[in-house]
């Protein structure tokens, strides 16, 4: 499974003990790792939605919030399921507030079929894997796993 993390994000997931979880919207590993650069990512996984702290562009890009440059990098948790009750299709959000939440199992997309997925709270567990990757290329620059007992580690 994959969960993608917004570069303002990443140092939480790294140093803030609030952050100990993984949760909300993710992705089958299987489906979604054709995705490489931050722009098919965003698009793929419809992470555009009112006030997304993902910044694809410079300036104010109309959909985040946000003012300045692009990010230069985002993350990617990538863990193993060991019990899919964890997992559901969600259809309990209204869908005219929630855009581009569909409430049909599939992002938005319309270049990638992706099942829309979100996962119950799921702590931190020894072996998850933190990516960080580059923006552009889609370039894996830094990699952690997670240790229960150390937290994250550069691998």
């Amino acid at each position: 499974m994959n969960k993608i993390v917004p570069q303002s994000d990443i140092y939480n997931y790294l140093y803030n003990e609030n952050y100990n979880g993984v949760r909300g919207f993710v992705s089958v590993d299987e489906h979604s790792n054709i995705l490489k650069t931050l722009d098919d990512v965003f698009e793929g996984n419809r992470l555009d939605y009112d006030n997304t702290a993902f910044k694809i562009g410079n300036g104010v890009d109309g959909i985040s919030k946000s003012v300045g440059n692009a990010d230069t990098v985002y993350g990617k948790i990538t863990y193993v399921l060991d019990d899919a009750t964890g997992i559901k299709i969600p259809k309990d959000l209204q869908i005219a507030t929630n855009a581009p939440y569909t409430g049909r199992g599939f992002t938005g997309s319309k270049n990638v079929v992706l099942p829309e997925l979100v996962q119950d709270t799921r702590p931190f567990v020894d072996g998850d894997i933190l990516g960080i990757y580059d923006a552009k290329t889609g370039e894996l620059t830094q990699q952690f796993v997670y240790d229960s007992d150390l937290g994250w580690l550069l691998k």
